[in-house]
């Protein structure tokens, strides 16, 4: 816990090679502890010094921050390479849940241990976790490099801004095999899975219902803000991508479905009004004093359908309409 907390605190932007080899022997260190605890507790030897189904947790833990260091280092430049590729998901919502489930777990095994610990929940948590730790690796090795966004806006205590350089993905692609066939974002899916599990696990039931809803609401931000820039890289591609695969994290499907319709009827109905606007500005100026017909006036239905104009085949708009046939 307090190399969890130490890290996110304090090594996020740590970028010293020694130190982070350093890290990852202490989190291999802490693994194989955890391990050796496990065992004990599994076999009834760990006696009043026991601390039970926390070393799972422990143990799924390490081999998560492993991997995502391991493939940050095998994937992207070494200057892109600081502590926080250790650690996933890194917001606070996450890291508090990481102290109070903790707490919980102590206080009510110290005061009501015959009322804690539930092996079948230990086992359906620790396949939780099994299960997301899995989703998670196999599908950032299925992406590739395509599991990483480029970035080219400089932080804001950047000190030369101009000599930025960022990172750049080149040949980005949307990813449509393996995972991605049945589910557009398996990492976070293997995510949401990871922490329902460790509360199922440690047998909480108060952090399963808050650490369930927040990293729900957590993921879902963050969802939105990247289906965004998704959109905004790829166009029809993804858009198309998205009419055919769901989402399988509760209730996402039809948010970020929403969301895509809103945000790309507002810009092609910003885009016809502009177009209608100026067509009849150098319709005026052509014919100033000529009033028109009153057969013609635009009644407001009219108008609406014009919004209509110029709104892509492919994008979201047509593909909510023809979603069902598409399928």
């Amino acid at each position: 816990l307090l190399v969890h907390l130490v890290g996110v605190a304090l090594l996020t932007d740590y970028a010293e090679e020694r130190g982070l080899i350093a890290l990852s022997a202490t989190l291999g260190l802490h693994a194989g502890v955890a391990f050796g605890e496990l065992c004990e507790w599994m076999l009834g030897w760990d006696g009043a010094a026991s601390v039970g189904p926390w070393s799972i947790i422990v143990l799924f833990a390490c081999a998560l921050y492993l991997h995502n260091f391991w493939t940050e280092c095998v994937t992207l430049p070494p200057d892109c390479i600081t502590g926080i590729s250790f650690f996933f998901p890194i917001f606070p919502a996450f890291n508090a849940a990481v102290v109070a489930s903790c707490i919980e777990l102590f206080l009510e095994w110290r005061w009501l241990p015959e009322f804690k610990i539930w092996r079948p929940a230990v086992l359906a948590g620790t396949a939780l976790l099994a299960s997301g730790l899995a989703l998670i690796a196999t599908s950032c090795r299925q992406a590739g490099r395509n599991y990483w966004a480029s970035w080219r806006t400089p932080p804001e205590d950047e000190e030369n801004p101009e000599d930025y350089v960022g990172l750049e993905i080149p040949d980005r692609r949307v990813v449509q095999n393996g995972w991605y066939r049945w589910e557009r974002h398996p990492a976070y899916l293997g995510a949401l899975l990871i922490g329902v599990g460790v509360e199922v696990t440690l047998c909480n039931p108060i952090m399963l219902l808050l650490v369930g809803f927040v990293l729900w609401a957590s993921l879902l931000h963050i969802l939105l803000e990247e289906e965004k820039e998704l959109y905004e890289e790829f166009k029809s591609g993804y858009v198309n991508y998205c009419s055919l695969t769901t989402c399988c994290i509760p209730m996402f499907d039809g948010l970020l479905a929403n969301a895509a319709f809103n945000r790309e009827m507002s810009e092609n109905a910003e885009k016809a009004a502009e177009d209608f606007d100026t067509s009849d500005e150098d319709e005026e100026g052509e014919d100033a004093e000529s009033e028109p017909p009153e057969d013609e006036v635009v009644d407001s239905e009219e108008e609406d359908v014009m919004l209509w104009r110029g709104v892509p085949k492919g994008g979201a708009l047509w593909n909510r309409q023809f979603r069902d046939p598409w399928k």
